[in-house]
């Protein structure tokens, strides 16, 4: 491990990507993944104990309804 880290040359990196990068994730996290990214809404929205009640048609509303840019805010 050493030795990788004596061989390796210096990074460099910039931040222009960022932005870039930062929308992957989100995209990733709360609309790829479909069943996880629902889960997900549910617990950063709703903020009730039976949030994760999925018989629930009312929760299932208010997470259709909330974009990213909402969620964001």
């Amino acid at each position: 491990m050493r030795k990788d880290l004596i061989l390796n040359k210096t990074v460099y990196s910039s931040f222009l990507s960022l932005d870039k990068d930062i929308e992957k994730i989100l995209e990733l996290l709360f609309i790829t993944s479909k069943p996880y990214s629902d889960i997900l809404k549910r617990l950063l929205i709703i903020n009730n104990n039976d949030c994760l009640d999925t018989t629930n048609e009312n929760y299932k509303k208010i997470i259709d309804n909330y974009s990213l840019s909402k969620m964001i805010e």
